[in-house]
């Protein structure tokens, strides 16, 4: 390939070819200008462009701004050449970016590269060729990710499109209900208009009456009986809308309603909030899938997240596993050594007759002997194989129970897990916080306390 020609930098040499450069000036010149140079400026470092072209000159010298310094020096710590500039160390003056760097001269790092290179060489040829294959598998996920990123935003724009369908079929009948309603129960605006037009039609029919002379002739005697018959119709509508209007009278203060009304605990607050929780996008292996507890199990995550959002108000929850009696200890010291003063924190029990129940709470576990107020009333226990959720029935000074003989306690031993965190027992008498009812419903007992035996004890510190 022909290499493009350079061309003095100086005034009036424009077209005179080239063929010095010097890389303090960054300059180029013909043979006449460069012995100017040379007896001004003898310190720069001139080149032959005959012999060596720019870009190899360029490389020669560090890009750092101001340093326009050749290039030799190697920093071992980032791997790249650099300048005097680059390693100097100067009390009270700006210092080199490398000037605490492992750095040695590019002749000391030339045998060690050149040593490297034949392998280096080697490695490459090897990624180069796995790259591809890497690339296509890369390529493979990303679809696999789109795709599943489409798929869940279409099935949650069928469910949605369900709701929205359903929604306007209970409007419609609805207001086709209202029209029923008014339309059998209410005297319609048409007798109002009947009314309004009879006495005209009465006024007309009894002039035309008083006026009737009685006699055989045939033609006066079918009018007269035609006469007569619209007295008697009139007679009759104006009966049927005295009844009416009689049944009617008492219907002045009568109201049709329509629920919801206004208030906490209307039907329309109730839908709103389930609306607000209804469904929940989690990424498979952040939020409660590293239990072995759990297993992974959709529906479990999804009913912990739902219940958590419904107390703690926040679309936005990750979790961290803190605690895993199995890898962690079974000793009440072992749960406080990981969980104390973690802020919120969800506590997962399996038994070894398999029952999963356990509780939440935004307040800290601590090793002192205390029953911290728990002001909103955001803790609760819940069962997961009823599905079930408890809140707090009585007083928030009651939420849980700190101890260092004990490890997680809620309410007022509603689940307490003892010393050794294998015993534990569940109460549910009226001295309880969450379950009064006298049945143990969590371990599928009808007593009013009941002890089990700890499969496995997950702590997750709650993020939101």
């Amino acid at each position: 390939m022909e290499v493009q020609k350079k061309f003095c930098s100086f005034q009036g040499h424009e077209k005179v070819p080239a063929n010095i450069y010097c890389i303090s000036c960054k300059i180029y010149m013909c043979q006449k200008c460069e012995s100017f140079h040379s007896k001004l400026l003898s310190e720069h470092k001139i080149y032959d462009i005959d012999k060596i072209n720019s870009e190899d000159i360029s490389q020669q010298f560090c890009k750092q701004e101001r340093h326009n310094l050749e290039l030799q020096y190697f920093c071992r710590n980032h791997n790249i050449l650099c300048c005097a500039k680059c390693i100097t160390k100067i009390r009270n003056k700006e210092n080199g970016i490398h000037k605490d760097c492992n750095v040695c001269t590019i002749e000391e790092i030339k045998n060690e590269k050149l040593n490297k290179l034949n392998e280096n060489i080697k490695n490459l040829e090897i990624l180069s060729k796995n790259l591809e294959g890497s690339l296509n598998k890369l390529k493979d996920i990303y679809e696999k990710i789109n795709q599943n990123k489409e798929d869940i935003k279409t099935q949650i724009q069928k469910i949605f499109t369900k709701i929205r369908n359903e929604l306007n079929k209970r409007e419609d009948f609805l207001l086709q209900e209202v029209e029923d309603i008014f339309k059998k129960k209410f005297f319609g605006e048409e007798i109002i208009k009947q009314g309004e037009k009879l006495p005209n039609k009465v006024k007309k029919s009894l002039d035309k009456c008083k006026g009737i002379e009685y006699n055989n002739e045939e033609n006066k005697i079918i009018s007269l009986i035609n006469d007569c018959t619209n007295i008697e119709e009139n007679i009759n509508e104006i009966n049927k809308i005295n009844d009416s209007i009689s049944k009617n009278n008492d219907l002045g203060d009568t109201k049709v309603i329509f629920y919801p009304l206004e208030g906490d605990d209307s039907q329309l607050n109730i839908l709103i909030k389930d609306i607000n929780i209804f469904g929940n996008v989690c990424i498979t292996g952040e939020l409660f899938t590293n239990s072995s507890i759990i297993n992974k199990d959709i529906n479990k995550i999804n009913l912990l997240i739902k219940w958590l959002k419904e107390k703690i108000k926040t679309e936005v929850i990750s979790s961290e596993l803190i605690f895993r009696m199995s890898k962690d200890g079974d000793k009440s010291e072992d749960f406080h050594k990981f969980c104390d003063n973690q802020g919120p924190t969800l506590v997962i029990i399996q038994t070894t007759s398999n029952k999963i129940f356990g509780g939440f709470t935004p307040l800290n576990w601590k090793s002192t002997e205390e029953k911290p107020i728990d002001k909103n009333y955001q803790t609760f226990i819940f069962s997961l194989d009823l599905n079930k959720k408890y809140d707090q029935v009585k007083i928030n000074s009651q939420a849980i129970k700190c101890s260092k003989e004990f490890g997680p306690n809620f309410g007022n031993d509603d689940i307490e897990l003892k010393k050794n965190l294998k015993d534990g027992i569940c109460y549910a008498d009226n001295s309880c916080n969450f379950i009064c009812g006298g049945k143990t419903e969590l371990l599928g007992s009808n007593n009013n306390n009941e002890t089990f035996s700890t499969k496995e004890l997950e702590v997750f510190k709650i993020i939101y």
